[in-house]
């Protein structure tokens, strides 16, 4: 039998004064959409879990109107997943938010859309997790829509600099503790430069400085500035471009004399690479001799 339940019956299972659940619906449209035979209103399962994720989404912060709004975008599949794994599923919710609206301020071409979206993820869980789980997923899916034509060039390098803008805020917050210890770079060839970005703001935030050479850096300009520098850690990034033999000879030799990390998918199988911002982020605050849990 299916299960439903008036105002009065949800607002004790729930904890939601009647009051505000009818509200909710007056206001935003989230409410009972059974009726009976009789015409009373009822809520199903579904809408008990609409209404409790509204409920969670409002409690984590989010202001009443944009909460209904992201619920009533919601699949039924979608909202019990959320209030079944609660704290998790709030959080992946929060994810998949923040994929959505900085899409739609691509496709909108609403720079400040895209760039409050970015900064507002990473205020709430951090640089790692905001980049791993919302805005390297959201810039995917960006590249996705350059390539099938939904959105022009423009939308793509407009998201690509509002989240450089959002990545270099959040560096400049957390002055770092003595001097650059880390060297972050691209491969020569290798145009992107926003996960060096992401991973500078990322160490900025546990105190580490680095020196960002950015995206197309020759090898023999690296090893030059490493030999001079002489930093504890080297990052290189290559997202496409495979690196040849002699670069990866050149690269070991390099490892021999400093911390060498790599990631990005442009590399050959066999190289030892980062899979996400998290993963490096420890692995060179390892390097550094950082206490971690």
């Amino acid at each position: 039998m299916h299960r439903r339940w008036t105002v009065g019956t949800l607002s004790e299972m729930l904890g939601i004064a009647a009051p505000t659940l009818r509200t909710w619906e007056r206001r935003y449209g989230v409410g009972p959409t059974f009726r009976t035979a009789g015409g009373h209103r009822r809520y199903t399962i579904v809408d008990a879990d609409r209404v409790a994720t509204m409920a969670r989404f409002i409690e984590s912060g989010v202001p009443a109107h944009d909460a209904a709004e992201r619920v009533k975008r919601l699949s039924p599949h979608e909202l019990a997943a959320i209030v079944g794994a609660g704290p998790a599923g709030l959080r992946a919710s929060a994810h998949e938010q923040t994929v959505f609206d900085m899409l739609e301020g691509a496709k909108e071409l609403d720079a400040a859309k895209v760039q409050e979206a970015a900064e507002s993820a990473i205020e709430r869980f951090g640089v790692e997790e905001a980049w791993d789980s919302a805005i390297a997923p959201a810039m995917i899916q960006v590249g996705l829509y350059w390539e099938d034509g939904r959105i022009d060039v423009a939308a793509e390098h407009l998201v690509t600099a509002c989240v450089l803008t959002a990545l270099r805020a959040a560096a400049h917050r957390y002055p770092s503790r003595g001097p650059a210890r880390v060297v972050l770079a691209s491969v020569e060839d290798e145009q992107h430069k926003l996960p060096i970005v992401a991973l500078g703001a990322a160490l900025a935030r546990h105190g580490h400085g680095w020196t960002e050479l950015g995206a197309r850096l020759p090898m023999e300009s690296l090893e030059s500035f490493v030999r001079s520098s002489r930093p504890d850690a080297v990052f290189l990034w290559s997202s496409v471009m495979k690196p040849g033999p002699e670069t990866l000879e050149r690269l070991a030799e390099l490892g021999r004399h400093t911390a060498l990390f790599l990631g990005g998918a442009g590399w050959p199988r066999d190289v030892v690479t980062s899979h996400s911002l998290t993963e490096t982020v420890r692995q060179l605050r390892q390097a550094l001799g950082d206490d971690l849990p």
